[in-house]
């Protein structure tokens, strides 16, 4: 690694980087880089205006050797004031605003940002040492993840992994009731890298219902996680998903600039990383007006430092509420929820059957980014008696195959197990994941090449399936 402040290319910095001189920044505090998973280094960081908001600003040297670890190269012309980067990924630029600024950053040829940057002494270099340039980190974050590179600021650990290092691993998890046997779960799994704290609703004027789960973003803070926080349109009163009601909000300009503003807030200061959108059943009169709510969103969002993650249904053509060009276009991550092709209340039949799966992923990475997009991953089971239907988690499937010594037969066409028994004369059909069926849907995430998986949820799978999820998550 060539340390990236020589003595002409720092002296050209110097000479050509100036800041607004009525942008003043705060004291510096330490912080740490990490890349794929180690440590770096901890630079001094300290937070400023980059002309309209409040972002952190760190020395250009610490920032280069993320840059450089992540597979970029780089180059700074300071008769021009550009910062020339290249990656063997061309990335999705679009969704990125140019901006203004006295710098400008280019990409594979292309100018993708202008910026503010900042000259003051390092605390790190000691009291006599040169001035040097600070970048923002969150437009450069903002870069690496367009180009296809995943990084997250949770506001003490910038987190880089370079494309070529693992795929991502997102879980889901939840905290009924109190109930913190889903985070457990999590920590004892390192393969995810990831993950969403299912806690949070909307109410029908734009408001929220439901409490962060802090314990979670704590650990994610210290354990170099991105988390996110789920909000869904869950009515609080009946527990079902309200399209009508998300969708009333969405055509009420008071509202929906109420519900924006509350979802930054919820995030603002706080360990995640973002907010993850859960929005289900909407109807397809919606489509547009849901589409304007998200990229307002995320650019909210974005303009506080902190990211957007949209949750879509399986669906494969444009007649839905869910406009996935445009979804994925204006956040940051997709993940497509590819299961529950049979469901609860229906006919039995595959929760997830692999032709239906690739269909699905067909559409998705004609309209998203592939870098953007994560299979949604089921690692439960459903058993079908008398008309009604109750999910199972894993290791309960595992349970009734064992006290009813029962040997699982095989869909060959849809690639998942199922079963059936019969108790107290009634018969039963139990389709589930397991760890074979769970490997052919990795199958298909390596071959879109996406940006991972998403798992619903953490907690419900048995010890079987982490084998191939964890041999993916090592890029096996």
């Amino acid at each position: 690694m060539k340390r990236f402040a020589t003595v002409s290319l720092l002296a050209a910095l110097l000479s050509s980087v100036v800041l607004a001189p009525e942008v003043t920044a705060n004291a510096s505090t330490q912080k740490t880089i990490t890349v794929n998973g180690a440590v770096l280094s901890h630079p001094y960081s300290f937070v400023a205006s980059d002309g309209s908001n409040q972002t952190t600003y760190m020395p250009i040297w610490y920032v280069g050797q993320a840059l450089e670890a992540a597979g970029f190269t780089q180059s700074w012309d300071g008769t021009t004031h550009t910062w020339t980067l290249s990656t063997a990924t061309n990335g999705d630029f679009s969704a990125i605003s140019v901006g203004s600024g006295q710098a400008s950053i280019v990409v594979n040829g292309k100018l993708v940002k202008k910026i503010n940057t900042y000259v003051r002494k390092d605390p790190a270099a000691g009291a006599n040492a040169q001035p040097t340039v600070y970048m923002p980190i969150y437009y450069v974050d903002q870069l690496l993840n367009a180009a296809g590179i995943a990084a997250s600021w949770n506001g003490q650990t910038w987190a880089v992994r370079s494309p070529s290092s693992n795929p991502i691993v997102f879980g889901f998890v939840t905290n009924y009731g109190g109930n913190t046997d889903s985070l457990v779960d999590l920590e004892a799994h390192s393969a995810v890298t990831e993950f969403s704290t299912f806690t949070d609703s909307i109410t029908s004027t734009g408001g929220l219902t439901g409490s962060l789960y802090t314990q979670a973003g704590t650990y994610a803070q210290d354990n170099d996680l991105s988390a996110y926080v789920t909000v869904t349109n869950m009515n609080v009163d009946t527990g079902d998903f309200d399209g009508t009601m998300a969708a009333q909000i969405f055509g009420n300009a008071t509202d929906s600039s109420t519900l924006i503003n509350n979802l930054v807030n919820l995030v603002k200061g706080q360990p995640f990383v973002g907010v993850n959108i859960d929005f289900e059943m909407l109807p397809t009169s919606s489509r547009a007006e849901f589409s304007q709510f998200l990229t307002s969103l995320q650019k909210a969002l974005h303009d506080a430092g902190k990211k957007l993650s949209v949750d879509v249904p399986a669906v494969t053509d444009a007649n839905s509420a869910y406009n996935y060009s445009v979804i994925g276009q204006n956040s940051d991550e997709v993940m497509v929820m590819a299961y529950d092709y049979s469901y609860p209340g229906g006919p039995a039949g595959p929760i997830a059957p692999v032709p239906w799966v690739k269909q699905v992923m067909s559409y998705a990475t004609s309209q998203i980014p592939s870098n953007k997009v994560l299979l949604g991953i089921p690692v439960y089971g459903y058993d079908w008696a008398n008309g009604k239907t109750t999910a199972l988690t894993l290791n309960q499937v595992d349970q009734l195959l064992s006290s009813n010594s029962i040997t699982p037969e095989w869909d060959a066409t849809d690639e998942e197990p199922y079963f059936t028994y019969t108790e107290s004369g009634v018969q039963h059909t139990v389709y589930y994941e397991n760890a074979e069926s769970i490997s052919d849907k990795l199958q298909i995430a390596k071959a879109d090449n996406l940006r991972g998986i998403a798992i619903w949820r953490i907690g419900l799978e048995d010890s079987q399936v982490w084998q191939p999820i964890e041999q993916f998550a090592s890029g096996e």
